[in-house]
């Protein structure tokens, strides 16, 4: 199986929609390609996949064109989603009240370009049954394929769970919010937590990212921890500071029904129980008082709470039931067989099918053309350095020039690195030659690439052919240099105006070098370190109770996954 992932966004969603589902078809011996859906060599890459799935992908005639060439080569396409938000209508969407009238019509249109590649698809795929009932309401083949965890994720929770110091006392509930949608969430259960923080001056509430403070919880600020939003791979250890999760939901609205069950995934590996409200996804994920607690409103939500405050016992008991629940029903190998057949299945299925070619949508010219660019979307890998914040910009590269930037690793293994670049949406028409270098000067990758398909704002790769599996404190240069570049026709670079860190520290080192001198910022870079490699040059820590056998399957996995699936297939077939 060949399949070919176009992804219309970045980040925590698409490692759990797209990454996650290719490492599942590398599982069992298939191959992918994942791809920013303004990407110019998607066209061109559909004929050589077998399947086509395309990820929250807003149409464009780019879009319209790859699905086309698809379907006229007998290559089916598939559109996948994880949040209602397909149509506009506003007891489907989130609440956009706040929002100013402009952004709200901008946020309104994104919905209706996902409904029209939708609508451009052979079939549907989405983690939860409401947005499945959804899709089949509208006419749409729609199946179900759940989320799942990665043996990286697993290894992470492992290690981060073993390396928590002990409690000094006290219990905390963690509530972990990654975007700023959840707020209506957290104040369904606020009343109950207000309640709980009131008859336990010991009791801790932890939340952490963009989150605000229900007006309830105000008096009890000096119980509560905030703390920022954290990549992916920093989670762990930040979860592993609570003793309970908290999933509310705001259910009366369609929206937050149909979401997935992210959280309990996350609060599972690391063997945390769960407290959720019994949307479709956590009814499906928890079995009240086995793995977790069900809370369907504010009397439920004292009573759980209360119970594994007061009972470390029921913690430890329902946690490691849920930690259990992962490696049986939620792991890589349980999905890539639930995916290779549910495939499977859709390419069969349309290649018997009467496939009769599509209109233009009508208001074709909400569809214009996003301008080509190698969009670098993250990696199925371990971040290899701290990144900054993009808060300047770097001088335009003209003819000629090179732009030095030099950085350390922090993991081993490192196989690629991104720079932030800077077009303004401005036509060019030069080269860009991205070289890697280590300290001693030695090349270790390289290539060209139009300047035209650098995007605006995003990220740009290069790519190295094998991983640098000594890469853990070494030095490295990234050079940029532009052929053909004039006074009108270069691009710029994302830059911070800190100008890196110490000598001995990872990420960026120093100012950037424009032809020789140190400018006054310095390029933001990202780096990503390949899986296992990142981890295994480490000393794993001490194992805690009962995880020793979790963690050698973990690492068994991480190992298949480089050196050939036969473990995690025969697993699949057990």
């Amino acid at each position: 199986m060949r399949v070919l992932f176009v992804s219309g966004i970045d980040g925590f969603c698409h490692r759990y929609q797209v990454l996650h589902r290719a490492a599942q078809v590398a599982a069992l011996g298939g191959t992918s390609t994942v791809r920013h859906f303004a990407d110019p060599r998607v066209g061109e890459e559909v004929v050589q996949h077998d399947v086509l799935l395309l990820y929250r992908v807003p149409v464009t005639r780019e879009v319209r064109a790859a699905q086309e060439w698809a379907r006229a080569r007998g290559v089916p396409v598939v559109g996948a989603i994880d949040d209602l938000i397909f149509v506009d209508q506003p007891d489907w969407l989130p609440p956009l009240d706040h929002l100013p009238p402009a952004e709200r019509d901008l946020w309104r249109a994104g919905v209706r370009r996902y409904r029209a590649t939708l609508e451009g698809c052979d079939a549907f795929v989405a983690p939860t049954e409401p947005l499945v009932e959804a899709a089949a309401g509208l006419g749409w083949d729609a199946r179900l394929h759940r989320n799942s965890v990665s043996p990286a994720e697993l290894e992470l929770a492992r290690r981060a769970r073993a390396a928590a110091p002990p409690r000094a006392g006290g219990v905390t509930l963690g509530y972990f919010s990654g975007t700023p949608s959840h707020d209506a969430d957290l104040a369904t259960v606020a009343p109950a937590l207000a309640g709980a923080l009131a008859a336990d001056a010991s009791l801790r509430l932890l939340l952490a990212g963009p989150i605000a403070l229900p007006p309830a919880l105000e008096p009890f600020e000096a119980q509560i921890e905030r703390e920022p939003l954290v990549s992916w791979h920093e989670l762990p250890a930040l979860m592993a500071r609570a003793d309970v999760c908290l999933a509310p939901l705001a259910l009366e609205r369609r929206f937050a029904g149909a979401k997935g069950e992210i959280k309990y995934l996350e609060a599972s590996a690391l063997g945390i129980p769960t407290v959720a409200s019994p949307s479709a996804a956590y009814r499906h994920a928890v079995a009240d008082g086995v793995n977790g607690r069900l809370a369907a409103d504010g009397p439920h939500w004292r009573t759980a709470l209360a119970e594994l405050v007061r009972d470390p016992m029921l913690r430890a008991r329902l946690g490691a039931a849920a930690r259990a629940d992962l490696e049986h029903r939620w792991s890589e190998a349980v999905r890539a067989a639930e995916l290779l057949d549910l495939l499977t299945r859709i390419r069969d299925d349309a290649r018997r099918r009467t496939r009769p070619a599509r209109r233009p949508p009508a208001d074709a010219a909400a569809f214009d053309a996003e301008p080509p660019a190698r969009v670098a979307l993250e990696a199925d890998a371990c971040p290899a350095f701290p990144v900054a914040a993009v808060e300047a910009t770097s001088p335009p590269l003209g003819d000629r020039s090179r732009l030095v930037q030099r950085f350390r690793a922090a993991a081993a293994g490192l196989v690629r690195v991104d720079v932030h670049t800077v077009s303004y949406r401005q036509p060019v028409d030069h080269r860009l030659r991205l070289a890697l270098r280590r300290g001693d000067g030695v090349l270790v990758a390289a290539t060209i690439v139009e300047a035209r398909e650098a995007p605006d704002r995003s990220w740009l790769a290069l790519e190295l052919s094998r991983p640098e599996r000594d890469s853990r404190g070494r030095v490295y240069s990234l050079e940029i240099e532009a052929d053909g570049a004039g006074a009108r026709n270069a691009l710029s670079f994302g830059a911070t105006s800190a100008l890196g860190r110490g000598e001995a520290d990872a990420g960026v080192l120093g100012a950037a070098e424009l032809d020789g001198a140190a400018l006054d910022v310095a390029l933001v870079l990202r780096g990503f370190a390949a899986w296992p490699d990142a981890l295994a040059d480490e000393a794993p820590p001490p194992a805690a109770v009962g995880a020793a056998s979790a963690g050698a399957v973990v690492r068994a996995r991480l190992v298949g996954r480089l050196d050939g699936a036969a473990r995690v297939a025969e697993a699949a077939r057990r």
